[in-house]
């Protein structure tokens, strides 16, 4: 099964041939005076494009070994190509006779595979409880038998096998899996050491955008395809919002198709980078793949422990430099991680953090955007002190957390995080100073701030703010009075600053809002 079906057009052969010809001529016009083997004629060229041709050639040798088909099976009565199809998140980007074709073709692969069993003395043989309807690709490990692939792939599976390039067949089994990063580890069952060819690993850190990516895997049961580009990008987080990714893709023109997801994305030295995961839109060459890095990290937990615990702060965060309106007011920073919001019931919760605070490093790393902060996080133990330094209005902090543990999350919708409309009004607040009174009539913990009894309609706060929230913090200083509020307001520029605010919610929750003039 994947997760994520996408078409992409083939590459003439004749085209990227004659792309690299003319690729390496003009390189060596370029540097001419700079090399003593610069070419002089075509056969010199065509000399090196062979060489060329013969180190992709040797990456196929070299890595087909190590590269597997994954056959899943699925409950019959809980699987069916239209509800496969429903759950593909780039499905509504196909234009719409695509996306006829990709009905049809699934429903007749599906169609096949539910076809009667032939009969045997006269009588019909009763339909299995599940059956062989979905295939991905993966990587060897280890000679132990242990396979990388995605979680995806597995999702759901009642029974696993995987072929080798050998044509032999092994039955497999979940090691275990994280499904936020779509990792996951199967282990093969009475595979012979002998057999088994693990990949080469390379360091997804020092990969470099434009450098040669090939794939291989099963793309439409055509197994063992071998497919080349680019790498187009590195760092790619903003990818789909419809599943809860924890996203750090690198991003390839490599054709990827329908059975390359968990299947590697390898260098010109045949060393993996990266597992072969989505794509994006159709005929876009847009394709991602999970850093391999990243990918190991998960995987050698899981096989050490049979499962991959992922720490969590509990705190909604964003890039300092992606929030313009935010960066433009603080000056002591210039890169670092903005907490938007802490859940009260989490370790940022139990914590002395708190909303607008910016932080700049973790257990002493730097980081400078809220991935790095993800991928710092993701693996720290469960429950041991983790040292955040943090910048707060000008002053520099180390505040100590204890991650707990992720648990996924009950299936909700995604709704944007955006305003109704966009206000230009004034603030429309009225405010009391928090009291018994406020906080039993909205059913809000009393604490010391600002309570928030109406906001007028149409106005910056409206859309924003909920009246019985409690205001703590307005542009990093405590108000504890509308006088205190009043005061910074006064000396506010709603334009061009705005006001940055803190406020608690009934569950106890804090977060981040900024209200400024927008001039759309």
């Amino acid at each position: 099964m994947v997760m994520y079906w996408f078409t992409m057009s083939r590459k003439p052969l004749l085209t990227h041939t004659l792309t690299i010809i003319c690729t390496l001529a003009v390189h060596f016009h370029v540097l001419g005076d700079n090399h003593s083997s610069q070419p002089e004629d075509a056969s010199d060229i065509l000399n090196w494009a062979q060489r060329l041709n013969t180190a992709f050639i040797q990456v196929a040798d070299k890595v087909s070994p190590s590269v597997v088909v994954i056959e899943v099976a699925h409950p019959v009565d809980e699987r069916n190509a239209l509800m496969d199809l429903q759950h593909e998140p780039f499905l509504d980007q196909l234009p719409e006779e695509e996306r006829r074709k990709f009905e049809k073709y699934f429903n007749d692969q599906k169609k096949q595979k539910e076809e009667q069993v032939p009969e045997k003395n006269g009588q019909s043989e009763q339909v299995p409880k599940d059956r062989y309807d979905g295939k991905g690709s993966g990587m060897i490990l280890s000679k132990k038998g242990f396979v990388l692939t995605n979680y995806h792939v597995i999702e759901g599976a009642s029974r696993i096998r995987v072929r080798l390039q050998s044509g032999r067949v092994f039955r497999a089994l979940v090691k275990g899996y994280d499904s936020q990063s779509d990792v996951a580890v199967i282990e093969l069952v009475d595979a012979p050491e002998a057999i088994l060819r693990p990949i080469e690993l390379g360091d997804s850190d020092s990969v470099k955008v434009g450098e040669f990516a090939i794939a291989i895997g099963a793309p439409f049961e055509l197994e063992y395809s071998v497919t080349y580009g680019h790498v187009s990008a590195k760092g790619r987080s903003s990818v789909t919002r419809q599943y809860n990714l924890d996203h750090d893709f690198i991003q390839t023109d490599a054709d990827i198709n329908p059975g390359n997801s968990g299947g590697p994305l390898v260098n010109i030295q045949g060393e993996a980078v990266g597992v072969n995961t989505m794509i994006r839109g159709l005929n876009t060459g847009i394709g991602f793949a999970i850093p391999i890095n990243m990918a190991m990290e998960i995987a050698e937990q899981v096989i050490e422990t049979g499962t991959f615990r992922r720490a969590l702060l509990g705190i909604g965060i964003e890039t300092l430099t992606d929030n313009y309106e935010l960066n433009n007011i603080v000056s002591a920073v210039s890169k670092g991680v903005i907490v938007s919001s802490i859940n009260a019931d989490s370790a940022a919760g139990e914590s002395n953090l708190k909303p607008a605070d910016i932080i700049i490093a973790v257990g002493g790393k730097p980081v400078a955007s809220a991935q790095q902060l993800k991928n710092q996080v993701r693996s720290k133990s469960i429950g041991k002190a983790l040292i955040l330094d943090v910048v707060r209005n000008k002053e520099r902090l180390q505040i100590e957390v204890k991650p707990r543990e992720w648990k996924r999350p009950p299936v909700t919708a995604i709704t944007a995080n955006e305003p109704r409309e966009t206000p230009t009004r004034p603030v429309g607040l009225k405010l009391r100073k928090a009291d018994e009174t406020g906080a039993k009539q909205f059913g809000v913990p009393l604490q010391e701030g600002l309570m928030i009894w109406e906001i007028e309609k149409g106005s910056l706060a409206d859309n924003w703010l909920t009246p019985g929230e409690i205001i703590t913090d307005v542009n990093f200083q405590a108000v504890r009075s509308p006088f205190d509020f009043a005061r910074i307001y006064r000396d506010t520029d709603l334009k061009r600053k705005g006001l940055v605010i803190v406020v608690h919610d009934a569950r106890g929750n804090k977060r981040l809002v900024i209200l400024k003039e927008r001039n759309l």
